[in-house]
């Protein structure tokens, strides 16, 4: 039984500029480079783009994305980073373009929520690193001049709309006036605030014996 797919689950990067989705960039080997020479496995045709500009490698079952001292630097989640490990739904921004990482798990059968305990952590805003339990049926939570509520049902949990001009973005798209369900990993965003969805659970594999 191959053990490649526990180890590296399938991943690919979602290219936009604005709000122009360009292609999909599945990451099928071991690093990919992106920058402004045609060379690269990404490459991205303008100036604000080193001709060498990030990589991106996989070692252990884990993706890393590395600037190599560009110009005008990498962002992920509207942080300036030299050297970070990549979560699903991750935003990396290489001058002008946006780059979504997204990952796909096969082969695990999670418990239904909530049979476990979530919370969100800031990953920007004015106390990166807070978390804040779903202890809750209901939990709101603010960002900016934008406030959402994040439920817990049966069936998951969920992100809704609750006040603001504009409505919160899940892994970049919007909920609209929908409840939006929530997954582990997912990263949210409230008038440019980024948090993380996460979940403590107790995950059961169904094994044929």
């Amino acid at each position: 039984m191959e053990q490649g797919s526990d180890q590296a689950p399938h991943a690919k990067l979602v290219l936009s500029f604005g709000e122009l989705v360009l292609r999909s960039v599945p990451i099928g080997k071991p690093s990919i480079s992106i920058g402004r020479r045609p060379h690269n496995d990404i490459a991205l045709d303008d100036l604000t783009v080193s001709g060498e500009h990030a990589l991106i490698t996989t070692a252990d079952g884990e993706r890393s994305i590395r600037d190599l001292n560009s110009r005008n630097g990498t962002m992920v989640n509207g942080l300036a980073i030299q050297s970070r490990r990549l979560e699903h739904a991750d935003l990396i921004e290489i001058g002008i373009y946006r780059l979504r990482y997204l990952v796909e798990r096969r082969g695990v059968a999670v418990a239904r929520a909530p049979a476990s305990s979530a919370y969100l952590q800031w990953l920007t805003g004015e106390d990166p690193g807070r978390e804040q339990s779903i202890d809750r049926p209901i939990v709101s939570v603010s960002g900016g001049n934008q406030v959402a509520v994040v439920s817990r049902r049966k069936a998951g949990y969920f992100i809704t709309h609750l006040e603001g001009l504009s409505f919160p973005l899940v892994n970049g798209e919007s909920i609209g006036l929908v409840s939006r369900p929530l997954a582990d990993g997912d990263l949210i965003e409230l008038s440019g605030t980024m948090l993380r969805f996460r979940l403590r659970m107790v995950t059961t594999r169904e094994e044929s014996r």
